[in-house]
């Protein structure tokens, strides 16, 4: 099959409040417009679900602050990404919605930390404290997924690039990303890096010591989100 047919669509990126507000299920109901897709698959579009545990998102949280060298950066991950892949021929109508739950994820697991070149790590209390600072960050009662959605925007020889507009915080902004892609009949993979900013969805890092010690702007991402082929009906 010539893979340069087909332009997928994806991804991609990356945690409360003092007064009691209804909440929203995270994790059984994804807000994914899945009649929009089923009816694709019905024209003859090749629809893929994303398989959550064959994907990754894994995303390095740096330090930053006169006092940076007293805290640690941090390895976080989302191994519950799902989501919905179009493709067709023509281009333009190729789309995908990802998504993922703020408070599935994971902090400074080692083999993700190993796996950014990160030492050993924190303690498992400073470990628990990074993840309830995330949540007060977030705010994942308010705001308890994060979305993303993507077009290709160019085809240039080997290298696509993708708009992906991301919901992070109830704040969108939209990223161009290159992506490699694999895909069959069957199984679809893409892959790729992306460097996203706390400030570009308006939100303040977490910061301690009068802000002599805090969270990085800057979050470096990689990505790898393996999907499988609906079946026609």
């Amino acid at each position: 099959m010539n893979v340069r047919r087909f332009y997928p669509v994806l991804l991609f990126a990356l945690a409360a409040c003092t007064q009691p507000l209804p909440m929203e299920d995270e994790t059984s109901r994804p807000p994914l417009p899945e009649a929009s897709y089923s009816k694709a698959l019905a024209s003859g579009a090749a629809v893929y679900r994303i398989l959550p545990a064959q994907s990754l998102i894994l995303v390095r949280v740096g330090r930053a602050g006169k006092m940076q060298r007293l805290g640690h950066e941090h390895a976080v991950a989302s191994e519950d990404v799902q989501g919905l892949v179009e493709i067709n021929e023509d281009p333009s109508a190729s789309r995908a919605h990802i998504v993922f739950p703020i408070r599935n994820l994971l902090v400074d697991k080692p083999e993700y930390r190993q796996r950014l070149g990160l030492d050993a790590g924190p303690s498992a209390d400073n470990v628990a404290k990074t993840y309830t600072n995330m949540l007060k960050v977030f705010e994942p009662q308010l705001h308890p997924w994060v979305k993303a959605q993507a077009r290709l925007v160019t085809d240039e020889g080997e290298q696509l690039m993708l708009a992906v507009s991301i919901t992070l915080h109830g704040a969108s902004f939209e990223y161009r990303l290159p992506v490699d892609l694999e895909v069959d009949i069957d199984r679809l993979v893409v892959s790729g890096k992306a460097t996203l900013k706390h400030s570009d969805f308006g939100v303040m890092p977490f910061a301690a010591v009068g802000g002599l010690l805090r969270v990085a702007d800057e979050l470096e991402v990689e990505f790898r989100l393996v999907g499988r082929a609906l079946p026609r009906s």
